[in-house]
């Protein structure tokens, strides 16, 4: 074996090394904290009215307070973090960041007024964008490259079924334990998360010196501005507004019209988590038709899925199945979106997929503030559906100024 290795070149040794780098262990830790990290985000849409009415506050101001400082600051903490890490490593961001963000979720266990919840939802979101984009970074540079797409598929599929299972779990814990319980149980969780990532991952070396964080945020802005990213990013904002805005709507619509129970409403958000776990093959479609083609598929799904709701307002049978097809068509987008932001980034792939991560969730924050809107559920849903129809337009469109990359 000594013989053999030292007639191997030393590219050769590199690449036996990475293609024997260790693959299940750290994407465990990586997808259970994206599945921790993520539920901090859509939790809000289930118990933004519990905290409202126990801390004496309206619908629109819990809303805002839960949910939309939380993705603000989630959207911006990208464009903070993803440099900070390409200066100083992907581990040096995570482990930290990880570790005060559990801080940060105890101290909300013990809030005792809406504007403290609303800091330190604000403070939990710009620590928990310490994660997300940097995982993604450490996924690509650490696992070895046949593990690559699998490793960023298992992520990205983590990512969005939070969306449904951190709204289960913070309802469910809610009506047995008590709002302060949802984050009193996530804290310790994230903390072992923090200790997980610290004793598990490794950290990924790197080729030629870092650059200064100072050129990583003139690439920000240069990326900012760049025509074959800017319709693609703006079609980006309503995909997480339209999920959160149609889920915060659709629970109440279900108590009142149609008389269901705790249980009832926890069982129909349940019901789009198979169309969530479909993610991986949108990535096969992508590289079979193309990321554009993919995206603009899923954003017409999407669409199509919240018009049906539109018109389904009589039958909860029909809206749980409209329901599946518009979160199916948010299952498709994503990964789709994320092929294409990075195949057009292309040396830049990191700060363009920080860029899109802002728009996203500037959408998000959004969300609940528009499910307040004094406009109906079917009104709500119609108007969601044409925003969608609009960016699948912006996406076609932005195909005329540069050539479709199948990733």
């Amino acid at each position: 074996m000594i013989a053999i290795g030292e007639a191997m070149t030393p590219h050769a040794r590199a690449k036996a090394g990475s293609d024997q780098a260790p693959v299940f262990a750290p994407l465990a830790v990586l997808v259970s904290c994206a599945l921790l990290v993520l539920a901090q985000l859509y939790l809000a849409i289930t118990i933004a009215p519990v905290i409202g009415e126990k801390l004496g506050a309206g619908g629109p101001a819990a809303a805002a307070a839960l949910g939309t400082t939380y993705a603000l600051a989630y959207g911006f903490g990208f464009l903070i973090f993803g440099p900070l890490s390409d200066r100083y490593g992907r581990k040096p961001v995570l482990v930290p960041g990880m570790a005060v963000l559990a801080i940060s979720t105890a101290g909300l266990a013990a809030a005792s007024s809406l504007p403290m919840v609303a800091v330190l939802r604000t403070l939990q979101g710009l620590l928990a964008a310490s994660f997300s984009t940097v995982a993604l970074a450490y996924v690509a540079e650490a696992l070895p490259p046949r593990w690559r797409s699998t490793g960023i598929g298992a992520m990205s599929t983590a990512f969005l079924s939070a969306g449904i299972l951190g709204q289960v779990f913070a309802q469910a814990v809610a009506e047995a334990l008590g709002w302060r319980w949802v984050f009193g149980i996530a804290a310790p969780a994230l903390l072992i998360a923090a200790l997980a990532m610290a004793v598990i991952l490794i950290e990924p070396t790197r080729s030629g010196p870092p650059a200064s964080l100072a050129q990583k945020y003139r690439e920000l802005a240069r990326l900012a501005v760049q025509r074959e990213l800017v319709l693609p990013n703006v079609a980006s904002f309503p995909v997480l507004l339209s999920f959160v805005a149609m889920y915060a709507a659709l629970g109440p619509l279900l108590r009142t019209q149609f008389g269901l129970d705790d249980t009832g409403v926890l069982l129909v958000r349940l019901a789009g988590l198979p169309a969530m776990l479909l993610a991986p093959l949108a990535g096969w479609l992508v590289g079979r038709h193309g990321a554009t083609r993919v995206a603009i598929a899923g954003y017409l799904l999407a669409a199509v899925g919240l018009a049906a709701e539109a018109v389904s307002v009589a039958a909860p049978w029909a809206l749980v199945i409209a329901s599946v097809v518009f979160v199916l068509g948010i299952a498709t987008i994503v990964p789709a979106v994320i092929a294409l932001i990075g195949s057009r980034g292309g040396t830049s792939r990191a700060g363009a997929l920080a860029l899109n991560g802002l728009y996203v969730f500037a959408g998000a924050s959004c969300g609940p503030l528009v499910a307040q809107l004094p406009v109906g559920f079917t009104g709500l849903m119609l108007g969601l559906a044409a925003l969608l129809m609009i960016a699948a337009a912006l996406m076609a469109i932005s195909t005329r100024r540069v050539a479709d990359v199948s990733v």
